[in-house]
């Protein structure tokens, strides 16, 4: 009974002998707010990163293309592959503890000289062998090593999780983008059109008044350079918009193609639950941070496996199974059964200091690792308080915008009236099309920099 007792309590000393010291996330100080600023932003009850991707971008035909593009992508098809390979490689480390077992089936002859060493009196100089074993070897886990690379191999596949998320996060904002951008070149493209009618009506009137002699020819040259100007405008944008549906269709993984849009930059509305939550939640909600703290877990694993290194080895093997010299003998029981068992203890002595050598440099990774997720966490710090920031200033600078558009357009109508009572100069005209036309375009573009600061916003605080 003794015996079992004491067996016991070396199991369990040599189970406790691990390696290395076990993960503890580095400890990061993190403001207590992304933005101090007074904002409705941080007055929201929900939080952006829980919501999921189709409850923050509510527009049907939006989230039809993400549907599309998540389905088809040829990045987040490859992450999904790269899951399944880190997937398999882990579920075979779990079998690392499991002695390694073999079988063989072998039969030789051999033939001796009649002058060899071998041959002796009365001795067959022809010698067969038949054997039939299965061969058993098993690395005892003394100091933990085949467990840390069990940490190893399973952080290997959390963090190929996290890449698909951040690849899925990526093509969600891109193909967001993509879609406000057309948007945006289809407003701008319909401000154009106005504008060219404009300038026309405009040419047109000048070329009347000068031919009653009431302006001169450089009102109409200037007039008609105007129109020209107008006229060159338009290609310009059809051609943004036809670049911009080619790269979202390589988004939808699909050849160049028409993108259908149903609605207007004014029409589309993602959600006003702009909260970005507390600094700390936002760790384990972004990809690139999770990504970062699973290389410093892999780290500090491969540190306990360089340790091991340095420590004795201790090996079973066992090897037993049928032997005979003759083939009708093969099988035999009890005769032809052999059996032998042994152990060893490796222990390296000199090995040019490459083990010394190893672990120090698996230290330096670790340390390097840690230091990489401190400016991961620092980086999307930065990246939600940027998109706050934005998203502020942008709404500011549309409240301002927008009473400049009121003010310009109505100066327009009211110019063009004057002009065609005669109280107006063409010089009025010309001067007062241009500012409403750029203002209009700038308007535009204004939305589309907030839709897309929401959706940084959504990206940085790592959506779902």
């Amino acid at each position: 009974m003794n015996k079992y007792i004491y067996i016991a309590i070396g199991a369990v000393l040599v189970t406790s002998c691990k390696v290395g010291k076990d993960y503890k996330q580095p400890s990061i100080e993190l403001p207590n707010k992304f933005y101090e600023a007074n904002s409705a932003n941080d007055t929201i009850a929900n939080t952006i990163a829980e919501l999921s991707w189709k409850e923050f971008f509510k527009d049907d035909e939006l989230t039809q293309y993400i549907e599309k593009a998540l389905l088809n992508n040829a990045d987040l098809q490859l992450a999904i592959k790269n899951i399944e390979q880190a997937n398999l490689l882990f579920k075979q480390s779990r079998l690392a503890l499991l002695p390694n077992l073999s079988g063989q089936v072998g039969a030789a002859r051999n033939s001796l000289s009649e002058n060899s060493l071998g041959m002796v009196e009365g001795a067959p100089r022809n010698n067969n062998n038949f054997t039939a074993a299965l061969d058993l070897s098993w690395e005892i886990d003394i100091w933990g090593k085949i467990r840390r690379e069990k940490e190893v191999a399973l952080n290997e596949y959390l963090q190929t999780t996290e890449v698909q998320k951040a690849v899925k996060n990526k093509l969600i904002a891109d193909v967001s983008k993509a879609y406000v951008n057309l948007l945006m070149l289809d407003e701008q493209l319909q401000i154009a059109k106005k504008g060219l009618l404009l300038r026309e009506n405009t040419y047109a009137i000048t070329q009347k008044l000068f031919e009653v002699g009431n302006t001169s020819i450089i009102a109409v040259q200037q007039a008609e350079a105007q129109m020209l100007e107008a006229k060159e405008l338009l290609p310009l944008i059809e051609q943004e918009i036809a670049l911009q549906e080619n790269a979202m269709s390589i988004l939808l993984q699909h050849f160049p193609k028409t993108i259908e849009r149903s609605v207007s930059i004014n029409e589309l509305a993602f959600t006003s639950s702009l909260n970005s939550g507390v600094p700390a939640s936002f760790l384990s909600q972004r990809p690139d941070i999770q990504i970062a703290e699973f290389e410093v877990k892999k780290a500090n694993a491969r540190v306990g496996v360089a340790q091991s290194q340095m420590y004795p080895n201790l090996t079973i093997s066992a090897q037993g199974g049928f032997n005979a010299i003759e083939s009708s003998n093969w099988f035999t029981a009890p005769a032809s059964l052999f059996g032998s068992i042994m152990g060893g203890i490796t222990q390296p002595i000199f090995q040019s200091k490459k083990l010394r050598t190893q672990y120090e440099v698996a230290k330096l990774e670790r340390e390097k690792a840690v230091i990489s997720f401190k400016n991961a966490v620092l980086v999307g710090y930065t990246d939600v308080r940027d998109a706050l920031i934005k998203l502020e200033k942008i709404k500011i600078r549309q409240e301002q915008v927008q009473k400049r558009n009121v003010l310009l357009n109505t100066s327009l109508d009211n110019t063009k009236q004057m002009f065609s009572l005669d109280t107006a100069s063409y010089l009025e005209v010309i001067n007062a099309q241009s500012l409403a036309l750029q203002s209009n375009l700038n308007y535009a573009e204004l939305k589309r920099d907030f839709l897309v600061a929401k959706i940084d916003l959504y990206r940085a605080l790592g959506g779902n």
